[in-house]
């Protein structure tokens, strides 16, 4: 017996090691959905997004959809998708695609890297972030990282719970809910990354914040450190706190200057046919 648990703790220890992305499906999701999740990712792949330097590399999207969402609260009613653009295995943006009541199709752009981006459609840069939301930041009076993946796990959700998130909609401040599965966990050690996950902050199924948690090595370094970085996915103002102390604040996406180089860009990129409701 001693032998099966042992046996069995094992291979749930591999398993837990292996890169994944969710794929769950929206709450009022339609028979339409199949097509137009196709269809978001036929939109993504005719994009071309790359980092920038010496070495520059063309980033590949998650194979499925991180989230599924609809957001029944917004006069939107969006039914939309969010993917991750992977370098490798790591996520370095996320792009999200919805189907909007009033007929159009919308997009939100962000970054996840530190560095430079650029994001080309039809051979015209449309979006060139240069860093995230919020750089990566290690984690103060973070425990080492755990040696087993199943550990590790909880301890991201740990380290998760001690963000809280704010946005101002509908004339008032509201929590931002934590999806406490990940949306996304990866493992890349020889990039440096010995376990790594995002989490998302939504309203209702609507992703507001992916916050990429990671333990990283530094080149050289015998050890790894937990560190975050945040990536905003709403145009309401937000604040975000970690253990209380508020570490980012920004006001609306549409009421003020905006540019390529934002690390956040939402935008109409199409029209669709709405279909009648019979009576």
């Amino acid at each position: 017996m001693k032998c099966r648990i042992l046996i069995c703790c094992q291979f749930l220890a591999a398993i837990a090691t292996f890169t994944f992305a969710a794929d769950p499906p929206a709450s009022g999701t339609t028979e339409a959905e199949p097509t137009r999740l196709k269809e978001m990712q036929a939109r993504i792949d005719a994009l071309e997004l790359t980092t920038l330097g010496a070495d520059p590399r063309r980033l590949q999207r998650s194979e499925h959809a991180i989230l599924r969402y609809t957001n029944p609260l917004t006069a939107a009613m969006s039914q939309g998708a969010t993917f991750l653009w992977l370098d490798g295995k790591r996520p370095l943006a996320a792009i999200s695609l919805s189907y909007r009541a009033e007929g159009k199709v919308w997009w939100e752009l962000a970054s996840l890297s530190d560095d430079p981006l650029e994001l080309r459609q039809n051979d015209t840069v449309v979006w060139e972030p240069t860093t995230s939301s919020r750089k990566f930041h290690a984690f103060p009076d973070a425990p080492a990282p755990a040696a087993v993946p199943s550990a590790r796990l909880t301890q991201m959700r740990e380290l998760a719970r001690r963000f809280t998130v704010k946005e101002f909609r509908r004339e008032q401040w509201q929590d931002g809910r934590l999806l406490t599965q990940p949306l996304y966990r990866w493992s890349d050690e020889e990039g440096g990354t010995v376990d790594g996950a995002v989490f998302g902050f939504a309203e209702t199924t609507d992703p507001e914040l992916l916050l990429v948690i990671e333990a990283r090595r530094a080149k050289g370094s015998p050890s790894a450190e937990w560190r975050f970085a945040l990536g905003k996915m709403t145009s309401a103002p937000m604040i975000v706190s970690l253990g209380g102390q508020e570490i980012y604040n920004v006001p609306g996406y549409w009421g003020g200057p905006r540019a390529k180089t934002d690390p956040y860009v939402e935008r109409p990129i199409d029209v669709y046919e709405v279909k009648q409701r019979p009576d």
